[in-house]
């Protein structure tokens, strides 16, 4: 390996450590957010995996060791943010000031080109950043509306005599209601993180990831639908309640399954439109 790369690769250790120590409290604060929100436990996987992304780049970043000057000009101005968002605790600020220092210290390292090479890794760290609880009480409490409205009408195609206040749905002898964990914003996050994640790997054209990625929104509101859907129904025809204990962590699970199936079944199409199209 020539010397300057050997530079380059030593600069980029020592802006990492330097990161580490001053970034310190917002690296915390990620940890924290992460462990007390079940939507945001998977972020502890897809770390490793960004940075895995970024060190399969490790010839482009140590090749493109030049950087662009006005990349130091942003690096400052992203501290001077990251600072101000400390003073002012605001834990959405700090966490959108920590990843735009790190967008702008490669910038500044590899220059501006590291932004589409990093297109994907910089998604990513957008993408764990945990929404603000405000935003996400809206989100939550209009899925749920929505999933039970549309649960309903699904089920009363079977006849079955069923009645909704909210996100309650009332039978002759239980009532269901859709809670926060089924109302399809943690399959939101999870599924639109893995379209990308298999995208990455598995697609070669951004078009085709972008695809990917639109197609796992519905997927993982239906599966939602359907998993009310059928707690309803065996309620109704069987009497077994699956809205409790292992039952419904299994029933939740086995859904998932069927979303990433459906995920992975659309991955195959757009790679052979890939193919299709390399071909023509």
């Amino acid at each position: 390996m020539p010397l300057s790369r050997y530079k380059s690769l030593l600069l980029l250790t020592l802006v990492l450590a330097l990161f580490v120590v001053g970034y310190y409290p917002a690296l915390t604060l990620f940890v924290k957010k992460w462990l007390a929100s079940d939507d945001y436990t998977h972020a502890f996987f897809i770390v490793p995996v960004i940075v895995y992304m970024i060190w399969l780049k490790r010839e482009m970043l140590a090749d493109n060791n030049r950087g662009a000057s006005t990349g130091l000009v942003l690096v400052v101005l992203s501290l001077l943010l990251y600072l101000l968002s400390l003073q002012m605790q605001v834990p959405t600020l700090i966490f959108l000031a920590t990843v735009i220092t790190i967008i702008t210290a490669f910038i500044y390292l590899a220059g501006f080109s590291v932004i589409k090479e990093l297109a994907i890794p910089i998604l990513l760290l957008f993408m764990i950043i945990p929404i603000p609880n405000q935003l996400l009480s809206m989100l939550t409490a209009s899925l749920q509306l929505n999933i039970s409205a549309i649960s309903v009408s699904i089920v009363q195609l079977f006849s079955v005599p069923i009645f909704r206040e909210g996100n309650v749905l009332q039978l002759q002898d239980m009532s269901f209601q859709v809670v926060e964990a089924c109302s399809g914003i943690r399959s939101l996050i999870s599924m639109t993180t893995l379209s990308i994640l298999i995208g990455y790997f598995t697609l070669t054209r951004a078009r085709s990831i972008a695809f990917l990625f639109l197609f796992s929104i519905p997927v993982a509101i239906v599966i939602n639908i359907i998993r009310v859907v059928v707690l309803v129904l065996v309620f109704h025809y069987l009497h077994i309640d699956l809205s409790v204990g292992t039952s419904h962590t299994v029933a939740g699970l086995v859904l998932f399954v069927v979303g990433l199936a459906l995920l992975f079944a659309f991955q195959r199409v757009l790679e052979l439109w890939e193919t299709a199209k390399t071909n023509n």
